[in-house]
Formats: C-alpha cells, sequence, structure tokens
C-alpha cells in the first residue's frame, strides 16, 4: 500500500495497535515510526486517536486540526494528542513534511514516572503543539532514533526508560514556555476537565462527579467545554470509556463481565449497549475481528 511504503515499519504481523492511517494499518502499544510525505494522505476525516502520539517535525510544513482547531507546523516544531482529541483531515495542500511519529498506549502510558503538574497537563490538551529551538529538536530526535534502536532490539525497558526521559524533557519545555505564562479561562478549565477525564472516566461516567471536582457548575463546564472543543464534555467521557473498552477487548483475555465491572458499568448489558451505541457492533464481535493476542 503506498501510504505503507512512507513509513519506515517493519514485521506487522507483530504490532497489535490500530494507528490512524486508512487501509488497517496496525501499529503496536510502543512504537516510533518516521514519515515523509503529504500529513491529509495518513489521517481520515475525523476520528479519536487509539493511541498517545508525540509528532516532531524536522522539515517542511504542514497543518493539523485538533480538537476543531487548525495549527500551522514547520520544522522545530511538535505536538501532541491523546485519545480524548477529536482530530480531523486538514485541508489539502501542496505541501510535505518530515516528522517522527512516537505513539504509545494508555497501558504504557500508565507506566511512566515523569512528572506532568496537572495545570501542565492542562496546558498540554489545549495547546497541544509547541515550537522549540533546533537544538532541542536535535535532542527530541535523538531520544527518537534511540527509542528506535532498542524497540529494534525489543528492549521494552530500556525504551520505557528512554520514553520517560523524553516525556521529562517535554515537561520542562512546559515549564520554561513564554508565551503560555496565562491560559484563557475556558481552555485552562477545559484541560483540567479532560485530565480529569483521562484518570478517572473508567470509574466515573456523570459529568456532575467532575464538575464538583472541579468546584465548578455542571452546566458551567458543558457550557465550557462544548465553546472551547465544539463537541459536549459528555461526549468527551463516552468517547474515552470507548477507547478503553477497545484496548481492554483487543488486547486481553479478560471476560467480557469483568472489563464492564473495571469500567464502571452496572452490568454486561449496559456495557454491551453503550458500546454498540459507539461503535455498532457487541464487544463480543468487536473481540472477536480485532484480537491481537
Amino acid at each position: 500500500m503506498e501510504i505503507q511504503n512512507k513509513l519506515e515499519i517493519v514485521d506487522f504481523s507483530q504490532f497489535k495497535w490500530r494507528a490512524f492511517i486508512p487501509g488497517e494499518t496496525i501499529v503496536e502499544d510502543f512504537s516510533v515510526m518516521k514519515f515523509s510525505g503529504r500529513i491529509e494522505d495518513i489521517v481520515p476525516e475525523h476520528y479519536f486517536p487509539a493511541t498517545y502520539t508525540l509528532q516532531v517535525i524536522t522539515a517542511g510544513t504542514c497543518k493539523v486540526n485538533i480538537n476543531n482547531k487548525v495549527y500551522e507546523l514547520s520544522a522545530n516544531s511538535g505536538y501532541f494528542t491523546s485519545p480524548d482529541f477529536l482530530l480531523k483531515r486538514p485541508e489539502p495542500s501542496d505541501t510535505s513534511v518530515e516528522m517522527y511519529i512516537l505513539s504509545f498506549s494508555p497501558k504504557i502510558a500508565k507506566e511512566l514516572t515523569s512528572p506532568f503538574s496537572l495545570s501542565q497537563l492542562a496546558r498540554v490538551y489545549v495547546q497541544p503543539i509547541w515550537r522549540m529551538s533546533e537544538k532541542k529538536t536535535q535532542r527530541m530526535v535523538h531520544y527518537l532514533e534511540l527509542m528506535r534502536e532498542v524497540l529494534d532490539d525489543e528492549n521494552r525497558k530500556a525504551a520505557l526508560y528512554l520514553l520517560n526521559s523524553l516525556i521529562f524533557s517535554l515537561s520542562d519545555y512546559y515549564e520554561e514556555e513564554p508565551t503560555q505564562a496565562q491560559l484563557p479561562r475556558n481552555e485552562e478549565i477545559t484541560g483540567q476537565f479532560l485530565v480529569l477525564v483521562d484518570g478517572n472516566c473508567h470509574q466515573q461516567h456523570s459529568l456532575d462527579w467532575y464538575a464538583s471536582k472541579m468546584c465548578l457548575t455542571t452546566r458551567y463546564v458543558a457550557n465550557t467545554v462544548k465553546q472551547t472543543l465544539g463537541f459536549t464534555a459528555s461526549s468527551c467521557i463516552e468517547r474515552a470509556l470507548v477507547q478503553r473498552a477497545k484496548v481492554m477487548l483487543s488486547t486481553s483475555a479478560t471476560p467480557i463481565q469483568q472489563i464492564a465491572e473495571r469500567l464502571g458499568f452496572q452490568n454486561q448489558s449496559h456495557f454491551g449497549t453503550f458500546f454498540k451505541r459507539h461503535e455498532g457492533c457487541s464487544p463480543k464481535d468487536f473481540r472477536t475481528h480485532n484480537h491481537r493476542l
């Protein structure tokens, strides 16, 4: 497939995670790829990614649409996305880009020890792009190349150490970024909400709970998130739940009843109805067609 030829990926049979690339391309739960071409060629019309991704642009220019906001990027810049983000295909253009794409699953994210405070995470959610010096770009590329090497050698533990170091460096960068000293109030609230969803959606499904944790009214949080992202706060919670369900169904042999319990549903029937409403098939059928163990 043409798109696959643009990506430096080997041994597709070993990959477990669905990426954003059309044609059912599979990536593993921790991977580093290089891409060269037009970014709109590898992005569907709209989607919620299955993994956390970190993109570092080394040459060329491109546009990205993250949470209904369009950003123009060039060399020495990058962006971060998570399973709770809405991504859309940018308008066609004649520009091309060279970039690294680091992808890691929610399971890997839980193993990270790099410090990111609530305020820093909120900034990442509402301001996912960053620009940096050529020296910092070279440093990030160095990390990414090392990760590629150790992943090729199947040394997952070493790759995880490198990922922690890279996230730590990104944390430092957000601390130093002078242009982000003060976020607009609506973006700060939205970012804090998304951070809470990311960490608690498997236990808390009610928007009331998140508003209470933020010491704000439910209506205020709902209106603010809708205004900032263009879609509802409740849909953020539901999409996060769906993504976790898909991960557990496709990468484990855990009984569906236990998955329903772990995701905070009253019973398996309730979980099945919820899942089918979002994915168009039952959890059992999804597992049958997507299990990767």
